[in-house]
């Protein structure tokens, strides 16, 4: 009796120390002081919301490079706070934001594989909605679009940017989590494997003081691994310093050193 319960004991920590480490640093978001803030839309179909950064220079007489930003797990991060936290890169260098309101993202608690499929589904229906009424209403060079994510944003990016690699131009994830059967169950076809794929994940993982669990660590070189299984020439991984951060920057970088449109400054 007291053996099992020490096991359940066991258990509970290991869910419960990542997520009270999540709860204190509050995966903080430092919005950049922009002339311009992000605002919030809805689409029409299913009126699912999603937020837009557009650069205070936003002009349509020019195509502007766009980012597709896909939050983490609710209650530690949402649409609004990736708007916020790309929208002093946006600002800086001329590019828009898009950030979808998602269901798919729980990376705390267990959820059954069929259940995040059905959620997938659903997003990549959201997602690809407000991409389509973004280039509609704004000028947005298709070329030229990213899509990333943060912690459980990993599940839909990778979903959505492997089955919809004509969308892209980049894919990179931050800190992510990855579902390796969801992954293995995706066709991966010549578009995807000519798209430069950048997977970085912390090297002490959620929480430092127990960095001996990192499943995220473990879940992205099983999907980096795939990838290059699969000839994916361009996928690269990245361990980097410190804890579970968000990192738009190393994204963006990224993204910059692959698309010429990011090259010149907004005007020039």
């Amino acid at each position: 009796m007291m053996e099992a319960s020490s096991k359940t004991i066991l258990r509970a920590l290991t869910w419960l120390l990542p997520l009270l480490s999540m709860a204190a640093a509050g995966c903080p978001v430092l919005p950049a002081d922009t002339p311009v803030k992000e605002f919030k839309c809805r689409t029409q179909s299913s009126r699912s919301s999603y937020y837009v950064y557009l650069p205070s220079q936003y002009d349509p007489a020019r195509r502007w490079p766009m980012v597709v930003t896909l939050h983490g797990t609710h209650g530690f991060d949402s649409a609004g706070a990736q708007a916020k936290e790309w929208r002093g890169l946006a600002e800086e260098h001329g590019f828009l934001v898009l950030a979808p309101g998602l269901m798919s993202t729980q990376g705390i608690l267990p959820v059954g594989r069929s259940a995040r499929l059905k959620e997938l589904a659903k997003d990549e229906q959201r997602v690809l909605e407000a991409i389509a009424e973004v280039k509609k209403k704004y000028s947005v060079d298709e070329q030229a679009v990213m899509i990333t994510g943060f912690s459980s944003g990993g599940y839909p990016t990778y979903y959505i940017g492997l089955r919809h690699p004509e969308l892209f131009s980049a894919m990179a994830t931050r800190t992510c989590n990855a579902d390796l059967k969801i992954i293995e169950s995706i066709p991966i076809t010549e578009k995807v494997r000519a798209m430069p794929i950048l997977i970085f994940f912390s090297k002490t993982g959620i929480n430092p003081i127990y960095s001996g669990h990192n499943p995220v660590a473990t879940q992205s070189w099983a999907a980096y691994r795939y990838l290059r299984q699969q000839k994916c020439a361009k996928a690269r991984i990245k361990a980097v310093e410190g804890g579970h951060h968000r990192n738009p920057k190393l994204a963006f970088e990224f993204w910059r050193q692959h698309q010429p449109q990011l090259q010149a400054k907004p005007g020039g």
